[in-house]
């Protein structure tokens, strides 16, 4: 019984971190499979592994969330390039929807970020990438980007660009619009700890970028962040260098 209770803390504390988020199936929760896990354990004489595991995720929870480990791990990550006068046009990424076709906050903060920049007359066209379920009738948040483009007061081209499904299929999909259109330079707009790896990807299907990280409302990388936030960041950031050593392993960035 101690060992499922100790293997179910562990799972919770590694879900809290961002460990599930690595899996990118977001339906699996670990919590059966790791009590019991424990249980079996708890009847060996690898007892003792189950507390040292759970010891070092609880530092390592501490740290995250009471220093700032995060802000040093993380400002590698992000990439800000000057902004120019003008460029052929505004690209927003995703970041995911909710199952009622809701934007995830990620998403919303980069598309305003983008409304923010076409306002400002940085480019007279906004792409928005957006993600479409596989459920039948499938389930897409197109309708929300539309009803917030429609809030800003127009005035700006806008183009949905369909079903992505990962940062290098935006950018695939997008330099089929780029090309379509005679555009080189391409502003793109995503999360802080995302910009370096997405900007990396666009530059390498052969795309001129400025890198323009979104407006975080709750960023735990800036001084009185507090620890959710950080929290929140870490799992960015453990995802982010993931995601980036497995696609310079495929070759998608150099």
């Amino acid at each position: 019984m101690i060992g499922a209770i100790v293997g179910t803390l562990c799972a919770v504390v590694a879900h809290v971190l961002g460990v599930q988020q690595l899996l990118r199936r977001p339906e699996l929760v670990l919590y059966i499979p790791a009590a019991l896990a424990g249980a079996l354990l708890g009847n060996t004489r690898l007892r003792p592994l189950l507390l040292i595991v759970g010891g070092i995720l609880a530092l390592i929870c501490i740290a995250v969330a009471y220093t700032p480990l995060v802000s040093a791990l993380g400002r590698p990550l992000v990439r800000r390039d000057s902004i120019p006068a003008r460029v052929d046009a505004i690209a927003v990424l995703s970041a995911g929807f909710t199952a009622d076709g809701m934007m995830r906050r990620e998403t919303l903060e980069r598309l305003l970020s983008g409304l923010t920049l076409a306002r400002r007359g940085l480019a007279p066209v906004l792409l928005v990438s957006m993600e479409r379920s596989t459920d039948r009738p499938p389930v897409s948040d197109s309708a929300d980007i539309q009803s917030i483009i429609s809030l800003s007061g127009g005035g700006t081209r806008t183009i949905l660009v369909d079903s992505v499904t990962t940062t290098r299929t935006e950018a695939l999909r997008m330099r089929a619009v780029a090309r379509a259109n005679g555009w080189q330079t391409l502003a793109v707009v995503t999360s802080p700890l995302h910009t370096r790896r997405a900007c990396a990807t666009f530059e390498a299907v052969g795309l001129r970028v400025v890198c323009v990280p979104a407006t975080v409302r709750e960023s735990g990388m800036i001084p009185g962040g507090i620890a959710e936030d950080r929290l929140r960041d870490f799992r960015s950031w453990l995802y982010e260098t993931f995601a980036t050593d497995s696609y310079r392993r495929r070759g998608w960035i150099p």
